[in-house]
């Protein structure tokens, strides 16, 4: 695709209605290729999406999934049915990976392989399906719909006094690197996570050649090469990161020892073969009952229904799902301890329970963990390499010869060592970011501030917009990605990695650009600020509108009023917008619209006849309905409780298809 590298300065924000509609996304890993293309499959009128990529490397795939920081050995932990990008055709990654994938580049373990919904995939082609998506948005998109993918790192976004933003950047793309102001109606921010976090004790070797600090970075796999074959490698923390840089290490040739550290010693655990996710409901803990949820109580809580659960329906369950199926079934309960308790105690828990909380949250795939667990155990004539170390670091200093690290405990002999790798995760305190853009938002213009309740991520709205430290909800700036994991625990009661699962990171990206959309129709409601969350319910829509809306009818009007709106949002405009959303191609989505516009005007004259509305007045209703139910829908899909149901030549390899609710 071609980059746009250098750009002049846009007219002032005020001739904003006379030009193009722009949508400036900062970040072009998977949370903002992914928005851009549903801005580009959803867009009906004129815009321009800019896509901003500071680092080659990591677009269509960020930390994760990007070129610069995987190898062919790196696959993605869950299967291939659950990965399709979009929620509403689960099995579009599979008819792409098996009909449409280019796979010439591919190594030949890969070029022949047939994806079935169970299978593993590797991180590179998930990234490819990212791109080659991206590619078919654009060529799918209105003509005067278009996409810019500029090369360059974000400096500043500042608000215009006339509506809109202007964002800063520095030209990354040629040795001439300018500065470039770049004028917006919307904003999104998709800038992945922060640098990975930094402990106390590495103050000493944080410039060491032999202290990998991010193995994510986009040298990290190089400098995994120049591990030597016999070197003993400390891996600094346990989660995910670590096992990839296990893999990291062996793809590389590494045969010596490899020595995971963490406090409590936790480890992922590893799926069975047949494993397929579920979903659970659970009772609600008995602990939550107390009038005060103190730190203990929560602990000791969790621990008794926790063994409850494993008691009751733990028979045949194997260790490895029947921890993340019981913290899925928590979630709803998660929202409730949360709200209820003091936001010192929430962050204490959270930061204690870490890596407890994260390594049973989810396990592993057998092609990520079986690297790890067999090195552990060993075989006649492979003897063990990797070794856990449950232990608390004290401090990290340059051996005496200065070719190796000493390390330092608090409760075991020292070790020295060849090599360290920080795997404690990257930084979540938006306070403290070390990140310039940020830094920015939240200090000096102060249009965003750290998520109150948990200190992970930043306030935001329900579609991702930012919140300021006043509770002030921004118009036009959004933001999608791991800056949300702290929304993420508090409004759906997630944890560990499913903060910033594929998942759930394709709900943000869906449901944002949607938001983004109708903010930038022009024949939107405007003057109207829809309710927080009232899309969630059809019912709550109907009578927000009847009752703040509507001019004051009588009462016997008003409750037939809301019933006649309920009853075509039901039975036909939700009906009609999920065709719409469901449509695999513009000219299909073109037609559901012109299906329901007709309907839309039939209705809006019925309504103006039966109340004695003016025809104005029944188009704002109709037009705040149609909102209401597209939100709706939207949020419907994105529920993972309500996943599209499989028709596909797929559909017979799925043992326990969700079922649809009723």
């Amino acid at each position: 695709m071609h980059k746009t590298t250098t750009m002049a300065i846009d007219d002032d924000m005020t001739a904003a209605a006379a030009r193009m509609r722009r949508v400036v996304i900062v970040g072009a890993g998977f949370s903002g290729t992914l928005t851009a293309i549903r801005l580009l499959q959803f867009a009906t009128g004129p815009l321009e999406i800019c896509l901003l990529e500071r680092e080659e490397g990591y677009r269509y795939g960020g930390l994760a999934f990007g070129q610069a920081s995987t190898n062919w050995e790196h696959m993605l932990n869950i299967q291939a049915g659950r990965i399709t990008l979009r929620r509403e055709r689960p099995e579009d990654f599979l008819e792409w990976a098996n009909a449409e994938a280019d796979r010439s580049a591919w190594p030949l373990k890969w070029q022949y392989h047939a994806f079935g919904v169970a299978c593993v995939v590797p991180r590179r082609i998930f990234s490819q399906y990212l791109a080659e998506r991206l590619r078919g948005a654009v060529a799918d998109a209105r003509p005067e719909v278009t996409l810019r993918e500029l090369s360059g790192e974000t400096i500043d976004i500042r608000a215009t006094e006339h509506g809109g933003y202007v964002v800063k950047y520095a030209d990354t793309a040629c040795d001439s690197a300018g500065v470039h102001e770049l004028a917006s109606d919307q904003v999104i921010l998709a800038t992945g996570h922060l640098a990975p976090a930094q402990a106390p004790f590495y103050h000493r070797i944080h410039s060491h050649e032999r202290f990998i600090a991010d193995p994510y970075a986009p040298d990290a796999q190089e400098r995994f090469r120049s591990v030597g074959a016999e070197e003993t490698v400390l891996v600094t923390g346990s989660a995910l990161s670590a096992f990839d840089t296990v893999v990291s290490l062996v793809a590389s040739g590494h045969m010596g020892q490899i020595l995971i550290c963490s406090r409590g010693g936790h480890m992922h655990d590893t799926y069975p073969v047949d494993h397929e996710h579920d979903i659970w409901q659970a009772r609600r803990p008995p602990f939550l009952d107390v009038d005060e949820l103190t730190p203990d109580v929560v602990v000791e809580g969790v621990k008794a229904e926790f063994a409850h659960l494993r008691a009751e329906h733990g028979d045949g369950v194997p260790d490895a799902i029947f921890a993340e199926r019981v913290m899925k079934a928590w979630e709803p309960y998660v929202i409730e301890l949360v709200s209820r308790m003091d936001a010192a105690d929430v962050r204490m828990l959270l930061d204690r329970y870490k890596s407890l909380i994260v390594t049973n949250r989810t396990s592993t795939v057998r092609e990520i963990g079986g690297v790890v667990r067999d090195r552990m155990r060993g075989f006649n004539g492979a003897p063990q390499t990797v070794h856990t170390v449950p232990a608390a670091i004290q401090d990290m200093r340059p051996a005496e010869d200065g070719t190796k690290i000493r390390v330092v405990f608090t409760d075991r002999p020292d070790l020295v060592v060849d090599r360290v790798v920080n795997c404690l995760g990257n930084n979540t305190d938006y306070e403290h970011t070390g990140h310039p853009l940020w830094t920015s938002l939240v200090r000096q213009h102060q249009y965003a501030t750290p998520q109150s309740k948990t200190h992970r991520g930043i306030e935001v709205g329900s579609h991702g917009q930012l919140i300021d430290a006043a509770g002030t909800v921004a118009d036009g700036l959004f933001c999608v990605g791991p800056m949300r994991q702290g929304d993420e625990t508090t409004r759906r009661g997630r944890l560990g990695a499913f903060v910033f699962s594929i998942g759930t990171l394709r709900n943000q990206c869906f449901d944002t650009a949607m938001e983004v959309l109708r903010r930038m129709d022009d024949n939107s409601p405007d003057a109207v600020r829809l309710p927080e969350d009232v899309h969630h319910c059809l019912v709550r829509s109907t009578d927000w509108i009847v009752a703040d809306i509507v001019p004051p009818l009588a009462d016997s009007d008003a409750a037939r009023l809301r019933e006649r709106l309920l009853a075509y949002a039901r039975e036909r405009a939700y009906l009609a917008t999920l065709d719409y959303l469901h449509a695999e191609d513009r000219t299909s989505r073109d037609k559901y619209r012109r299906v329901l516009a007709d309907e839309l005007a039939d209705f809006t004259a019925a309504l103006a006849r039966e109340f004695s509305l003016t025809g104005e007045q029944a188009r704002r209703v109709v037009s705040l309905l149609t909102t209401l139910v597209e939100k709706h829908a939207v949020h419907n899909l994105c529920d993972i409780t309500q996943l599209a149901r499989w028709d596909s030549p797929y559909a017979q390899q799925v043992k326990h298809a969700p079922k649809k609710e009723s």
